[in-house]
């Protein structure tokens, strides 16, 4: 029997060229494999989303306490006239036949909890990161995503407080995403394809409601019951991430696949890649990363926003019918993921200007086409229902350019420190997915025109405005704390890893 790791030893300067290298294409499977995972770990946490009115269908009512059901469930899992797998079969009918209806406030909590959970995880996970690396973190907290989905039927057959823990916990196990992405993007891509790889990488938030959605539909309607939705998303999940464990590796340095030459393209143009702490006091005061994160934050309002209300909007605004807003809500979804592509490719290949130019053209086309889009939504009366979801549709998909713009301006500008500012950036997404709610229960009461009016003009202005402050203090070179050296007394520093530690016990491949 032949045994393969995918790892090898610190000391060898490049791999074996007869070892198997994928067409000096590693990095690429790389790309793939964590793109997946994040897809999927986003996907977990949408599950209820879709699920929810399956499981308040027809059923017998939920109407024992906590207790009653703990008990119930004991009762049935320990039944010793029955085989193990018969009790579990048993177990499921229960769940599935039973009926969970929950009140407004409590749905909002359930919705909302995911997000809590990914804010209050974030910066921990920086920090196991920096400790442990993000091998093994990601790994683990893909773990923790597979496990909460697939106890989700069983908690909500519990009762309310235990499934809002697992809610909780599903949002801890997407906290990696963002840092991920950064640590990818830095590592294993070429300088000159960047804005590839975060266009490509950033398609998670895109391929996760395309995976559930259908996956959802029709198990809720089979025979299966709506559980199954989550034990197949929960399998789904183990499987990735047990492969993204296998393959993944910190650095292209430590790969047994990736050959020299392809070693040679990912590094070059990226300095010595010694370890360095990373400067915060540095980052967060330099107007280049604040004017990022401004953008940011004004980039997820809006994506938010689009995401969490267009069927609202185009049902009781519009006009449109129920069934009508599903299909409608999914195509900016499809147009996103190839514009995304699209955008960045063209970033990286761009040669009539230069990146500092590059970034600000991209951040325009992003924040300011979906700011003038919402201006648009202002204006569309209701008698143009069309227009208004072409609109909809235009506001959904030309974000798509941010992978070009101020996501692009972070990884030039902090290199090997991206996966700070991309840390920070997934804090602020759970922040706006809070705060649309809020902003929409703030003017929206019976959903009408004339509220939505204020909703799109407050989102109109706040892009604009940011994106504004882009233009004025973003950047497209390396920061001068990013070069060889750099260290300022009394700065408070993040220690990341950026290449393997010499310590490390790394398998060699073996026959």
């Amino acid at each position: 029997m032949v045994n393969f790791s995918v790892s090898r030893k610190l000391s060898l300067g490049s791999t074996d060229d007869e070892a198997p290298n994928f067409k000096h294409k590693t990095r690429f499977i790389i790309l793939v494999i964590c793109t997946l995972c994040l897809s999927i770990a986003q996907s977990d946490t949408l599950t209820l989303n879709f699920t929810i009115i399956c499981m308040s269908g027809d059923g017998s009512s939920q109407n024992q306490t906590a207790i009653g059901h703990l008990e119930d469930m004991e009762m049935t899992m320990l039944n010793t006239s029955g085989t193990f797998v018969h009790n579990v079969e048993t177990m499921e009918h229960k769940i599935a036949e039973g009926r969970y209806d929950y009140s407004p406030s409590e749905r909002s909590m359930l919705f909302s909890l995911v997000a809590v959970g990914a804010m209050v995880a974030v910066y921990p996970v920086m920090l196991l990161i920096g400790k442990f690396g993000s091998r093994s973190i990601v790994f683990w907290m893909g773990m923790l995503s597979a496990v909460t989905t697939a106890l989700i039927p069983w908690m909500a057959y519990i009762g309310f407080y235990p499934l809002l823990a697992m809610r909780f916990l599903q949002g801890a196990g997407l906290s990696t995403g963002f840092t991920l992405i950064g640590i990818v993007t830095r590592q294993w891509s070429m300088q000159v394809q960047n804005a590839f790889y975060i266009a490509v990488l950033t398609t998670f938030f895109q391929i996760g409601p395309i995976f559930t959605m259908p996956v959802a539909g029709a198990l809720c309607t089979s025979s299966l019951g709506w559980p199954a939705v989550y034990y197949i998303h929960a399998v789904v999940t183990f499987g990735l991430f047990v492969l993204f464990y296998f393959f993944y590796r910190e650095s292209p340095i430590r790969h047994a696949f990736v050959s020299s030459k392809e070693l040679e393209k990912i590094q070059r143009h990226k300095g010595d890649g010694k370890r360095e702490p990373v400067p915060i006091r540095a980052i967060i005061t330099d107007p280049a990363i604040l004017s990022v994160w401004i953008s940011a934050i004004g980039n997820f309002m809006g994506i938010q926003l689009t995401m969490q209300f267009s069927p609202t909007y185009l049902n009781k605004v519009m006009g449109f019918a129920v069934e009508q807003t599903g299909t409608f809500s999914a195509i900016p979804q499809v147009v996103t993921f190839f514009l995304k592509i699209v955008a960045g490719y063209a970033a990286d290949k761009m040669t009539c200007c230069t990146p500092q130019t590059s970034v600000k053209v991209y951040n325009w086309l992003a924040l300011g086409g979906m700011s003038l889009s919402f201006l648009g939504l202002a204006v569309i009366p209701v008698s143009e229902p069309v227009l208004g979801l072409c609109m909809l549709i235009f506001s959904c998909s030309i974000i798509g350019f941010n992978c070009g713009a101020f996501f692009r301006s972070s990884a030039i500008y902090a290199a090997q420190h991206n996966h700070f500012i991309m840390g920070v950036n997934s804090f602020l997404n759970c922040f706006a997915s809070l705060l649309a709610p809020v902003i929409v229960n703030i003017f929206v009461a019976n959903d009408t025109w004339d509220e939505w009016w204020w909703v799109w003009m407050v989102h109109f202005v706040a892009l604009f405005t940011f994106n504004i402050v882009f233009q004025i203090f973003g950047k497209g070179v390396p920061a001068e704390w990013t070069k060889p050296g750099y260290r300022r007394s009394g700065a408070t520093v993040y220690d990341v890893e950026s290449v393997p530690k010499a310590t490390e016990q790394v398998v060699e491949k073996e026959a």
